[in-house]
């Protein structure tokens, strides 16, 4: 008989316990992340930026609140709203020193009239290549197809 009260004993603590420790593993407050993170967290994750494209030719194009992962490049945004509205755009990757941005939609670039596509980020001229500057939130860029490096 006490060795049958015993087993009842374990197997109601071992029930017990599982209940609980159950219930403990899926709650949130456990310091462990949950299984659909908040939209806070969420949010955090992704920057919204601003894209004009000046053709050169009186066409202008803007694109307002782009959603992009927050460590996406200037060179991401424009393949992501390129691809999005059927514009050509065409680059040349040169390995450490980034992506080359030849032509968007019909336009390329032209070494015998010394225009090239060029960009800015929040009115300031980039000094590295758009698949090396990181955006942040907020940020606006333009793509200018302009002579030289106009600063």
């Amino acid at each position: 008989m006490k060795l049958l009260a015993k087993i009842i004993i374990a197997v109601v603590i071992f029930i017990a316990g599982f209940y609980l420790g159950g219930q403990q593993a899926l709650s949130p407050s456990n310091g462990n992340q949950a299984l659909n993170p908040p939209l806070e967290q969420k949010a955090e994750e992704t920057i919204a930026v601003n894209l004009m494209l000046d053709f050169g030719n009186g066409q202008v194009r803007t694109f307002d609140g782009i959603s992009l992962a927050k460590d996406a490049t200037v060179f991401a945004l424009l393949e992501k709203v390129t691809s999005e509205n059927s514009f050509k755009l065409s680059s040349k990757d040169y390995g450490d020193l980034g992506v080359f941005v030849e032509g968007i939609g019909d336009i390329k670039n032209s070494i015998a009239g010394d225009k090239y596509w060029q960009y800015w980020v929040n009115n300031k001229y980039a000094e590295i290549g758009a698949s090396s500057y990181q955006l942040k939130n907020g940020d606006i860029v333009e793509w200018k197809y302009i002579r030289g490096q106009i600063q």
